[in-house]
């Protein structure tokens, strides 16, 4: 009889021995697959549990190798053989892994193999191998590891999304109102390292007139309150300088429904504050404007007729006085120059008006036909100055725009060169054009008295003159800069005092 026919023997002897008990316990269990292995791995019993787990009827599966339940790549590197030689080893084997029913459907196993020995000698006799089908609790344990491994990703986006936002302040509070986190944001608007400000309460970042009157304690009760509590006002960070933040206050809760607390959100909105404040002024500066150009229209209109009337009167003295008007001759001049220069001042204050409030008319203008007719305005002036104009236009010799807007920004800035000149040389007046990241740009330069550096900007000012011994309103350049910006364009100056200057025109448009 061969060693393997002994032992199946000695194992048929002892179920034999013990059949009732083993018909009791094993028969009856059909929720766990319990039977007996040969030495080598042979099936030798089959309980119904076994049968259900795994499909097979005894007569079907007793006597083949219980290999037949693992998937190849499990045969392929002999795990049923090692399983039984680690049982033999160590007496017991457990492990959870995939198994194969007789459809070939796989089924997620708690596997137990003990070894049986002969009470005899110690021989080992088979072994016994109880299986439980876990697929159930698999795919749950599966489903609960997914949900956890999403949850555990989803906190760390959310981590990391917060710490990475730089323009809000995001952190958490204890139900106390401590700092509990800060992100980067945080750190950026108000100041403090995570390291400075966890453990402190929120009341740091108020002003001292906010915590006398326990404006924090406020906002928790109405964030408690409503489930939400929102807020612009003043703030104050690390280095002591306010800023105008927009505050939320969210209460948080565990499942549990405990108050755990506070998410608090915080954008500095100074720069919209400081938009909003300049947008104020502007409208209010523009009523001033507009209350400005009512009244000088108004008083323009209203002083030409008294100053028609003192032309008149100062013509019927004049003829009263008859030969004695000679001996007042110096008198008479002055005020017929007095009225003269009001005349003046009143027709550039209905410029002013005009140029705010019509509708302008937008054409192609050639530079050099209007220069040309602006020489023929001027000229009395360039005779008697011995002035020189010089043209370039090589940059553009058309511009679109209104031609009478056009005419008079050229006129006051030639006339003005001209005007200005310096004593000890004949007035040279260049105007030139070009193009810099499509800016049509036109220039007019003098080689005149020049501006100090400190009345650059006052020039363009109303009523504003730099050097008085030149007669003028103080309105020129005034009318050329509104002229200029009601387009949406712009004029700068360059200049030197005994040198010169240059003024040059930005246009936003323009045609070649």
């Amino acid at each position: 009889m061969s060693e393997e026919n002994h032992i199946l023997k000695d194992a048929s002897e002892l179920l034999s021995q013990n059949q009732d008990l083993y018909r009791l316990l094993v028969h009856g269990v059909r929720d766990y697959a319990i039977f007996l292995l040969s030495p080598s791995g042979y099936i030798q019993t089959w309980n119904p549990g076994a049968e259900k787990i795994k499909g097979y009827t005894a007569k079907e599966i007793i006597g083949k190798h219980f290999s037949i339940f693992y998937p190849e790549a499990a045969i392929q590197i002999k795990h049923p053989e090692m399983e039984l030689a680690y049982a033999k080893l160590h007496g017991r084997f457990e492990e959870e892994g995939w198994r194969l029913k007789k459809d070939g459907s796989r089924f997620w196993a708690n596997v137990v193999i003990t070894a049986i020995f002969s009470s005899d000698n110690g021989q080992l006799i088979g072994y016994s191998k109880i299986t439980r089908d876990l697929t159930d609790r698999k795919i749950l344990e599966d489903r609960l590891s997914n949900t956890l491994e999403e949850l555990r990703k989803s906190e760390e986006r959310a981590r990391l999304l917060t710490e990475s936002v730089s323009d809000y302040a995001i952190f958490m509070l204890t139900p106390e109102g401590k700092v509990a986190s800060w992100n980067h944001g945080a750190q950026k608007i108000k100041g403090y390292a995570a390291e400075e400000i966890i453990g402190k309460h929120f009341s740091v970042f108020y002003p001292e007139e906010a915590n006398q009157r326990k404006y924090t304690e406020y906002e928790i009760s109405r964030a408690l309150q409503d489930g939400r509590f929102e807020d612009e006002g003043w703030r104050v960070r690390k280095d002591g300088t306010m800023f105008w933040a927009n505050v939320v206050i969210t209460p948080l809760y565990n499942p549990e429904g405990k108050l755990i607390g506070f998410s608090k959100i915080t954008r500095d909105l100074s720069e919209r504050r400081k938009n909003e404040e300049l947008q104020r002024k502007n409208k209010e500066l523009h009523k001033v404007n507009t209350d400005l150009d009512n009244f000088v229209y108004a008083a323009s209109h209203d002083l030409k007729a008294p100053i028609s009337n003192l032309e008149g009167l100062i013509s019927l003295l004049k003829e009263d006085m008859g030969p004695e008007h000679a001996k007042h001759e110096e008198v008479m001049n002055r005020i017929d120059k007095s009225i003269s220069r009001l005349n003046n001042i009143i027709l550039d204050l209905t410029d002013v008006t005009r140029v705010q409030n019509e509708e302008v008319q937008v054409e192609e203008v050639k530079l050099n036909d209007l220069v040309q007719e602006v020489e023929g305005s001027l000229e009395n002036l360039i005779f008697s100055r011995s002035a020189t104009i010089e043209k370039d236009f090589s940059g553009f010799d058309r511009l679109c725009y209104s031609r009478k807007n056009l005419r008079s920004i050229l006129f006051n800035l030639i006339s003005n060169a001209i005007k200005y000149a310096a004593p000890d040389r004949k007035p040279l007046v260049r105007v030139k054009t070009e193009k810099q990241n499509n800016k049509y740009i036109l220039s007019v330069s003098d080689n005149g008295l020049g501006i100090s550096e400190k009345h650059q900007q006052k020039i363009f000012s109303m009523f504003r003159r730099v050097h008085t011994h030149v007669e003028g309103t103080g309105l020129g350049l005034y009318l050329v800069k509104r002229i200029l910006e009601n387009s949406d364009d712009h004029i700068v100056v360059e200049s030197e005092e005994g040198k010169g200057s240059t003024f040059r025109l930005y246009f936003h448009q323009g045609q070649e």
